[in-house]
């Protein structure tokens, strides 16, 4: 037995262990408790430690450590959340002052963003400072060629961290709270201003010189934004197309700078120190030569972190080099798991809200997978063997956190990588960093260096696009049977008999190709069956798109904006929704009109999701945003139908232009409800359509706020004749637009309507209960980090 005071080694992992699931603990719960439980805890767990008995020691090691992360998790995370800009400066411009902490990158719509550091608020009330300390702001109209000054006195118009809510996909709000943004916004007015400039401006202004020399001597080349992601960690300039080609590739890991950049970098001076060091005749012992390439590799790690921006993957990274630097200086061949749970704890101590990020998980995951296959591994498999061991481990490992994560995996990825991670590690990165300093620092090398530069990376490029090209989307699988399949094929790499080794292939195979042909195969599985027919009108900002099911029929009316920079509501929120809720066809498409924030995405759409039926109040416009193979595959907005047991109204205003009064309208009737769809409609719309669709008596009605609840609908007769028990407006929080107007809102309110706003309250799902319409909103179930702004 050891010593009273000191726990046994595998005590100690376990408290290592208990400390970082502890700081995940926090976000699986997405409360922060009331701090006496935690503290109760931790000196609960302190004086359990102290006993003499074996187990309780044990148990209080446990506790300890899980009341600590969870402690310092909460801690932290209440801190950030202290800095938030408070709603109430929402309203109206505000000056600042401080500096550019971020490169400037392009933006969507003719914009520059950047990250600010505030250093000081000019306005702020005395004693009554606020809190805030960074931005992410735009500026609108300006040249890209513009060349901002790092230090700024700003006039800007912000907004509180705020981003769509729906049941899957990702969470704007999650990642600027992960990332430490206390704001949005954009610049009204700039103006150079001297501010104090500390530690962190003096670095931000020597990644910025670096960039500056970078693009002066290489701007020119076709590969340079490839050039500066993978030397400074600056994706700014890849394209949408870019991202396209390494998310159907699966070699996005490949461009942000992570564990594997980090460590070639620290694997290659390590063994040019430790060459050196051995043909030195009476250098140093084994021990100082170790101690000598572990602090030379370190050193090299932690410049090529700096200059890549220390952002939170090399961060982690780093954390991870140095512990296994640690581990080869004490001269260990074994303790994997020690050290991973080291590099583990010491991530989460740095940056608790690691957990928050999926490359955490992804990049702990993979070095487990290839814990898991090489640890048991008496002699390496050779170089080729130790390729495919690794590709297949990793594969293996991640399969199920992609899932867990709602992100596809590539189905040719692993094929892709076996070539590409080679090809990078031992090519491209090294003659990068070769080559680079080259032609800044040899006159007269410049030609030949950029022909070397775009030759390598450029094809490169044109070989991942010509896959791309030719690869099918990212499979989708539920999460058990992804992680069913990641252990069979786990378990097959461990040194077991041949016959076991077949049988686990065949059985991963056959689950999967069963999986593919019940989703992708001509005799494809229905959508899951509701048992009562329900209502989703998603979370998609300025914009609309809502589904309707009816048993095992879906009808999506709109799919909601999209920008240039390549984000649609489609990608974003309508396909990790359909995924999480069971829809894989949609029976009937129904596009209103064919401006951009209902159309958007349909190429998307389309290219994933089967559709039966199709049509617009604009079909030909709309054709034109869904592409060239949807030619003449919508029809006009003319004739109903049954969708189940639910019947379809479709109206259109035969003598309306072109835009917002072309909407087709849909009045969906079930089971005592009646739900309008109405689109852009205005109100000589709304009037011709009353006509035509006197309200019944005896129904229940969900609206759709016309236009977003804008001034120019919902007109009084409107409101009054139908006299709804529900309306969503479905609109921007903040937006320009002002959607929706507070008179249009009162209106509702007179008749007794309950009003519901996707921008404060996240995506809205009714269900058409027989005794009355139940609803849920997405932001009443959303975590701390994830507020409920005050109704607009």
């Amino acid at each position: 037995m050891k010593g009273q005071g000191l726990p046994g080694s595998y005590t100690v992992r376990a408290g290592i262990a208990a400390f970082a699931g502890g700081v995940i603990l926090l976000y699986c719960v997405g409360e922060i408790p009331p701090w006496p439980i935690p503290v109760i805890a931790l000196i609960m767990g302190f004086f359990l430690a102290r006993r003499r008995s074996v187990l309780l020691r044990r148990a209080g090691v446990l506790l300890f450590g899980l009341s600590t992360g969870l402690t310092w998790a909460a801690w932290m995370s209440s801190d950030r959340l202290a800095t938030r800009l408070p709603h109430a400066l929402e309203p109206g411009t505000h000056l600042v002052e401080g500096y550019r902490c971020s490169l400037v990158a392009p933006g969507a719509y003719h914009s520059l963003r950047f990250d600010f550091c505030v250093t000081r608020w000019p306005e702020a009330v005395p004693g009554h400072p606020i809190a805030a300390r960074r931005l992410r702001l735009a500026l609108y109209g300006a040249e890209p060629s513009l060349a901002l000054p790092r230090q700024l006195r700003l006039k800007v118009r912000l907004k509180v961290p705020h981003g769509s809510v729906n049941p899957a996909g990702f969470r704007y709000e999650t990642w600027l709270f992960r990332h430490g943004f206390d704001a949005t916004g954009s610049v009204r007015d700039w103006s150079p201003q001297r501010v104090p400039c500390g530690l962190g401006c003096h670095y931000h202004a020597w990644r910025e010189q670096v960039a500056g020399i970078l693009a002066g001597a290489f701007g020119r080349l076709d590969s340079y934004p490839l050039i500066e992601a993978l030397l400074m960690g600056e994706r700014r300039l890849l394209s949408a197309d870019d991202w396209t080609v390494f998310r159907k590739t699966g070699t996005s890991h490949l461009i942000a700078i992570s564990g594997l950049h980090i460590g070639l970098v620290g694997v290659f001076v390590g063994g040019l120190v430790g060459g050196l060091l051995r043909r030195w005749p009476g250098g140093p012992g084994a021990r100082w030569r170790r101690r000598l390439v572990f602090g030379a590799s370190l050193g090299a790690c932690a410049v090529y972190a700096l200059l890549a921006g220390f952002t939170v993957p090399t961060q982690r990274a780093l954390v991870m080099v140095a512990v296994s630097g640690l581990v080869y200086m004490r001269g260990r061949q074994s303790g994997y798991w020690t050290a991973w749970l080291a590099a583990l704890a010491l991530v989460l101590l740095l940056d608790p809200f690691a957990p928050l990020d999926g490359g955490f998980w992804l990049s702990f995951g993979a070095v487990a997978g290839l814990i898991l296959i090489f640890s048991t591994r008496l002699r390496p498999p050779g170089r080729i063997g130790t390729l495919l061991l690794a590709q297949l481990g990793v594969m293996a490992g991640l399969l199920p956190i992609l899932m867990v994560l709602g992100l596809p995996f590539s189905v040719t990825g692993w094929l892709v990588n076996l070539v590409a991670i080679p090809l990078m590690s031992f090519l491209l990165l090294p003659g990068m960093f070769l080559l680079v300093p080259l032609g800044l620092l040899v006159p007269g090398s410049q030609p030949v260096v950029d022909r070397l530069l775009d030759w390598g990376l450029g094809g490169f490029m044109t070989g991942l696009g010509f896959i791309a090209d030719r690869s099918p989307e990212g499979l989708a699988l539920p999460a058990s049977l992804a992680g069913l399949v990641g252990g069979m094929v786990l378990v097959m790499l461990f040194p077991v008999r041949w016959w076991t080794r077949a049988g686990l292939l065949l059985a991963a195979a056959g689950l999967l190709c069963g999986q593919v042909t019940a989703f992708a195969g001509p005799g494809r599985a229905a959508n899951d069956a509701v048992t009562v027919p329900e209502l989703w009108i998603w979370d998609v900002g300025q914009g609309l798109a809502v589904t309707y099911r009816d048993g095992n029929k879906v009808l999506q009316y709109d799919t909601g904006p999209g920008s240039p920079a390549g984000y649609t509501a489609v990608k974003e929120a309508l396909l990790p929704g359909f995924r999480s809720t069971g829809i894989r066809d949609l029976n009937w498409l129904m596009i209103s009109h064919g401006d951009a924030d209902h159309a958007s995405g349909l190429d998307e759409l389309l290219a994933h999701i089967p559709v039966e039926r199709q049509g617009s109040g604009e079909p030909r416009r709309v054709e034109q945003r869904a592409g060239p193979g949807a030619r003449g595959t919508f029809s006009p907005c003319r004739k109903g139908g049954w969708l189940g047991a639910s019947w379809i109204d479709v109206w259109q205003d035969a003598g309306a232009g072109p835009g917002n009064a072309a909407s087709c309208v849909l009045r969906i009737r079930r089971n005592g409800y009646a739900i309008i769809l109405p689109g852009d409609i205005t109100e000589e719309q709304e009037h011709r359509w009353l006509r035509s669709h006197p309200p019944l008596s005896g129904l229940r009605r969900i609206v759709v706020a016309p236009h977003h609840g804008s001034r120019t609908s919902s007109s009084p007769d409107w409101v009054r004749q139908l006299a709804p028990e529900l309306v969503v407006f479905s609109a921007g929080y903040r937006h320009p637009y002002g959607h929706p107007a507070p008179e249009v809102r009162r209106r509702y309110r007179a008749v007794g309507a309950r009003t519901v706003n996707t921008a404060t309250s996240g995506a809205v799902h009714v269900r058409l209960e027989n005794d009355a319409p139940s609803l849920h909103v997405e932001r009443a179930d959303a975590p701390f980090w994830i507020e409920s702004p005050p109704d607009q």
